[in-house]
């Protein structure tokens, strides 16, 4: 008798998660059938594969080396069926798709539509989530690949960027003549920010060379929406990303002030684990994205004009 890929994959899952509910839960099993699968492993391999005898689960030291192998049959086999699936029709199937909250609302209404049209075998499963967990969430397989703000980085990932995209300031309408600024022009005491672990409020920091003091105002905001309406009450100014700046997104009282050159920047790409199978694929898309961006109908909307 042999191992199982499905054993296989729940031992995996088992060491990423650390235990045996939320390894069940991603394998999309109930919490005995997973345990019996592993059970049914050491049992084939005549070993203890998995340390049950404290609270926090881990694998054994011979169960590491079992995971090792068990990731790399794993990667083969992924690899056997995206050959042939790239061969028969690219970019079908399920695609797990991470998207930062600073981009998801503006860039997937203008992709997805477009995906549906034109890959008609594509299942598009989304996860939204800050930059630093969706990477982890690639390498454990959980999410397949990610539309990112760099520059950021990490190891074991692949990246591609599709565009550059410039940063404005919001401003509460009519309190500034000039609709063109500067990086000098920014009051650190005037520019309201992300809370930490948005990797927009770093661009947005090193890009316009802002310091970081104790007093700058930074609210808990977890969303651009949530600061916008902080700056159309006169809180202060903000800086959005380009995408985020159309008049469908702003409040009506708001001006928006563009940076004279050279202009502070962000990119906008994807990123996917190093090594994986359906490389090819996410290449594909980036480049799929790229001409939805120069042709006639623009997946995002252009920013509001001085």
């Amino acid at each position: 008798m042999k191992p199982t890929l499905k054993q296989l994959e729940y031992l995996i899952a088992l060491k990423h998660e650390g235990s045996f509910s939320r390894a069940a839960n991603i394998c999309f099993v109930t919490q005995s059938t997973l345990s019996a699968g592993i059970k049914e492993l050491e049992t084939i391999l005549g070993q203890t594969l998995v340390d049950r005898s404290s609270r926090n689960i881990a694998l054994s030291a011979l169960g590491e080396e079992i995971y090792d192998q068990a990731c790399i049959i794993h990667e083969n086999v992924d690899g056997l069926i995206a050959l042939t699936r790239h061969q028969n029709e690219p970019l079908s199937g399920t695609v797990k798709l991470g998207v930062i909250p600073t981009i998801a609302p503006y860039m997937l209404p203008g992709i997805l539509p477009h995906l549906q049209r034109d890959f008609t075998e594509l299942k598009i499963q989304l996860f939204e989530d800050l930059t630093e967990r969706l990477i982890d969430q690639i390498l454990r397989r959980q999410v397949d690949v990610a539309l990112l703000a760099f520059p950021y980085q990490a190891d074991g990932i692949e990246s591609t960027i599709l565009f550059e995209e410039a940063f404005v300031v919001a401003a509460p309408k009519g309190r500034y003549t000039n609709k063109t600024v500067t990086t000098e022009f920014l009051d650190d005491d005037e520019v309201l920010l992300l809370e930490d672990g948005h990797c927009l409020r770093d661009h947005a920091l090193q890009a316009c060379k802002l310091q970081k003091p104790s007093h700058k105002k930074t609210f808990s905001a977890t969303s651009l929406p949530t600061l916008t309406q902080m700056v159309s009450h006169g809180y202060g100014l903000t800086l959005l990303p380009e995408m985020a700046a159309t008049k469908d997104t702003l409040p009506t009282n708001i001006d928006i002030l563009h940076f004279a050159a050279p202009k502070p920047t962000r990119q906008i790409g994807l990123a996917w684990r190093k090594g994986d199978s359906k490389s090819a694929d996410y290449k594909m898309l980036a480049s799929y994205i790229q001409q939805l961006q120069k042709g006639q109908n623009h997946p995002i909307k252009l920013p509001i004009q001085a």
